[in-house]
């Protein structure tokens, strides 16, 4: 087990995770960023906006980055053109 650091870069700024978390490895590493980016993005469309240029960056000990995960990797974005009208909006059912 090691200490790892998920600092957050979103439309709100930086957020840097000093105090981190004992994981085994970095795949549980890319997992915890995945559900994190997740939840954000989950607070955000109950909002009505969605924003996938951020990313969250994996720092070991020594504040080495060793990975990144970008919102854009954390979602599959499936868009309908047949559910849209002029303006871009999604229809009602």
């Amino acid at each position: 087990m090691r200490r790892l650091h998920f600092d957050l870069h979103n439309g709100t700024g930086f957020t840097s995770d000093k105090e981190g978390r004992e994981l085994a490895d970095e795949e549980d590493a890319r997992d915890v960023a995945i559900r994190s980016i997740r939840s954000i993005l989950s607070e955000e469309v109950l909002k009505g906006m969605v924003d996938l240029t951020g990313w969250i960056d994996i720092r070991n000990e020594a504040g080495i980055e060793i990975g990144r995960v970008t919102f854009r990797e954390a979602v599959c974005l499936r868009l309908d053109p047949g559910d849209r009208d002029d303006s871009g909006a999604s229809r009602q059912t």
